[in-house]
């Protein structure tokens, strides 16, 4: 934290199958964050660059710099503006930033495996958004190479969270499970469980898992020991 208290912020916009996501990337610590945009509208990412700021700001990081293309012009303002705000340093025209660039490369390399590894034809939204988050998630466990740290990841660095292979790898992505139902009365003959598709570790120390009820088709977050995987599941 003394060492590295001043934080140098990449960041960018990407797709997947038309869906816009929002990524930074700090240097040294080398941590990648990804949330999923509504639309690009500047409040919607400036908001969404505030979640940011706040979750450094709570490690005792200060982001100083802030460094985008040109889309962020419209957002230059907004981010200089808040209280001891980072300054903005915008590329060139027709320029981008090399290092988010190469990341937004690795996260969708990551992204296309695990969704070619999964079973389904087809997939919903709300996978598509979840495959690309879980592949982040994964990404940050890992120390990697030239950062601050050997031996800790960015994620632990970040938010002090751990990889435990039961908690969060006991259900791959994408594995058709029966989940218990929480608020089921006893008293009569209604279904215990419902089918469901594992979309990756909630990132509590419980070891909790998101799901994709295909009931509703909104997410569910159940403990893993709560799931039962069944046969795979073809979803036309």
């Amino acid at each position: 934290l003394e060492l590295h208290k001043e934080v140098f912020l990449t960041a960018d916009i990407f797709f997947v199958n038309g869906i816009p996501f929002f990524i930074t990337l700090s240097r040294k610590i080398d941590y990648t964050s990804v949330i999923s945009l509504h639309n690009r509208k500047a409040k919607t990412i400036f908001d969404t660059f505030v979640q940011i700021y706040q979750l450094y700001k709570q490690r005792g990081f200060r982001i100083t710099t802030v460094h985008a293309d040109g889309e962020f012009a419209a957002l230059q303002v907004m981010i200089e503006g808040m209280p001891g705000g980072p300054r903005v340093n915008l590329t060139s025209a027709n320029e981008h930033v090399p290092k988010i660039e190469r990341r937004i490369r690795v996260v969708k390399e990551r992204t296309r495996a695990i969704r070619h590894h999964i079973p389904f034809t087809g997939i919903p939204r709300i996978m598509t958004i979840y495959i690309v988050l879980c592949a982040t998630k994964m990404l940050t466990h890992f120390p990697t190479k030239g950062g601050i740290s050997e031996t800790l990841s960015p994620r632990a660095i970040m938010s002090g969270e751990s990889l435990d292979y039961k908690k969060h790898l006991s259900l791959p992505f994408g594995t058709y499970c029966q989940t218990h139902e929480n608020d089921t009365p006893r008293n009569n003959q209604n279904p215990r469980t419902r089918g469901a598709i594992s979309m990756g570790p909630s990132g509590n120390e419980q070891g909790g898992h998101k799901f994709m009820t295909l009931r509703s088709g909104k997410k569910i977050t159940r403990f893993a020991w709560d799931a039962i995987p069944t046969p795979d599941l073809v979803i036309e």
